[in-house]
């Protein structure tokens, strides 16, 4: 096997890499816990995981986007796109490493200047909505991870976003900070209904989505890599004890279906924000009734559900890739920026 090209999405908690051959064909899809503010320690680390398992061959590419910036372990995000570049040079070296600069395309990575941050920091969502544009003519792009929530709507195979940087998007709710794994339980309500009264949820990081949707049944257990809010079990008990301390509670005090019917409350919740947001998109009126929602992320089958209750037809992201095998849970619609930014960049060499 091959192996081209790779591309590198870096978050603030997780690193994501895709691989292609030479044909555009996905060969790998590999997701590394990254708690990245922490230190660089913990991104060098996961890129020796992620290379080792892949082996690529001498020469191979490397396209790389991030979000990563952000974390606090850097002053300021010039500092940390910076940071981030260096240490994929770093760990590619004598390989040709492309960054990600939106609208403007690629830049070798030894050549950032401090007026191209702006254009790399949190750009991965274009390198994701730019490939459903080369791809479908119209459509609704919504990628909900394990943290935020990327929308961006596609028409005439253009990238019709009003924002660009995150508070921007944030502004016009095309970034919607909430995920189906780390988003904590208070950040979705202030109270919930319990033994039919309206309970003040504790503003305290007791419980996760995580725990949400595990109680749900729907938790994709591979994508949850973080340690849990109390570094507990990562179990149905577990997270029913962990929800329950934020109603005031012990799990004990309560069955089982008392706390799974809790969770659902806060699934709505997440929900209806989701709802809201993409309401919001869509009373723009630029797309029609049969254009897709083009779901990705791991938390994907909320955009199957959007789609359904309002009435779109819904489209996965991997649908737009060549994919050969997948050596783990992982596919393209869990990691959607970094296999958009590898086909990206792979196509981009062809034609140079």
């Amino acid at each position: 096997m091959s192996i081209e090209m790779i591309g590198w999405d870096i978050g603030g908690a997780h690193l994501k890499a895709v691989a292609l051959n030479g044909a555009g064909e996905i060969v790998a899809v590999i997701q590394e816990p990254c708690p990245l503010w922490l230190g660089l320690d913990r991104l060098h680390g996961a890129m020796s995981r992620i290379l080792e398992a892949i082996s690529p061959r001498p020469g191979c590419r490397h396209a790389m986007t991030m979000t990563g910036e952000l974390v606090d372990f850097f002053e300021n995000r010039e500092q940390g796109v910076i940071a981030l570049v260096e240490a994929m040079i770093q760990r590619c070296r004598q390989n040709s490493v492309q960054v990600f600069a939106g609208h403007d395309g690629f830049l070798d990575a030894n050549a950032i200047t401090p007026e191209s941050v702006p254009k790399i920091a949190s750009a991965n969502w274009l390198a994701s909505a730019l490939w459903v544009a080369e791809n479908l003519r119209d459509a609704m792009f919504v990628d909900i991870g394990s943290t935020t929530t990327d929308i961006a709507l596609i028409r005439g195979h253009r990238v019709e976003t009003r924002g660009y940087t995150d508070y921007e998007r944030m502004r016009y709710d095309e970034l919607i900070y909430t995920g189906i794994v780390r988003t904590p339980a208070m950040a979705l309500a202030d109270r919930a209904p319990f033994e039919g009264e309206w309970i003040g949820i504790m503003a305290e990081h007791f419980a996760t989505t995580a725990d949400v949707y595990r109680l749900c049944g729907e938790l994709p257990e591979h994508a949850d890599q973080m340690p849990a809010a109390d570094s507990g079990e990562k179990t149905v008990q577990g997270s029913a004890r962990r929800l329950a301390r934020s109603f005031g509670r012990d799990a004990e005090s309560a069955s089982l279906k008392q706390w799974r019917q809790a969770a659902r409350f806060f699934r709505e919740r997440q929900l209806a924000k989701l709802r809201s947001a993409l309401d919001r998109q869509l009373s723009r009126g630029l797309i029609g009734d049969d254009a897709p929602l083009i779901g990705a992320g791991v938390g994907r089958f909320l955009v199957r559900e959007l789609a359904a209750r309002s009435g779109f037809p819904y489209k996965d992201f991997s649908e737009l890739f060549s994919m050969l095998t997948s050596q783990n849970d992982f596919h393209a619609s869990d990691c959607a920026p970094a296999a958009a930014v590898a086909c990206l960049a792979l196509r981009e060499v062809g034609r140079t």
